[in-house]
Order: C-alpha cells, then structure tokens, then sequence
C-alpha cells in the first residue's frame, strides 16, 4: 500500500472526503517528523515507536570500483513494532 492507496482508505473507512483524509494523513506525517528532528520518540499505543538513531561515522566500499568511501555520521528514522501489532500479524 503506498500513501496514495493509504488516504483512499482512510477516507473511505472513517466517511471523509479524499482531501479531509489527505490532510489528516499528512499532519501525522509532519507531526511525526517534526519530533524525530526535535530528537524525541514517538509511540502510538498498540501500533509501535518511532525514534530518532545517531549511526556513528564509518568506511564503507564503492559497490562497482570496491574503493573504500567515506560516510559521515546521520541520524536514521527507526521503527520498532509493539508486541500488540507482532501478535496480530502471527495470530
């Protein structure tokens, strides 16, 4: 399901306009990003957290010349399920 297909559901089950729905879809989105860049997590019960990881500065390797490259240190969006969500997908 991509974002499209995601707000015609969303429009669809909770009787919103495609526009109502699109604006929802995408105020969480931003809100959600906007705490990751703030440096704070964000848990929805029963669905999971999203945080913020600083991955450290590291040597990695061209995929095609095998040259060793450099790459700097970054902040990666993470996602970890909660236990909830898990025993709803392996019933």
């Amino acid at each position: 399901m991509n974002k499209s297909q995601l707000i015609n559901e969303l429009a669809v089950q909770a009787s919103l306009t495609r526009a109502g729905a699109e604006r929802a879809v995408n105020t969480m989105l931003n809100i959600i990003t906007q705490q990751l860049q703030a440096g704070s997590n964000v848990t929805i019960q029963g669905f999971g957290t999203f945080s913020p990881r600083h991955a450290a500065a590291r040597t990695g390797k061209h995929p095609v010349s095998g040259e060793p490259t450099h790459q700097p240190a970054c902040v990666k969006a993470v996602f970890k399920a909660s236990q909830q969500l898990k025993d709803s997908l392996n019933p």
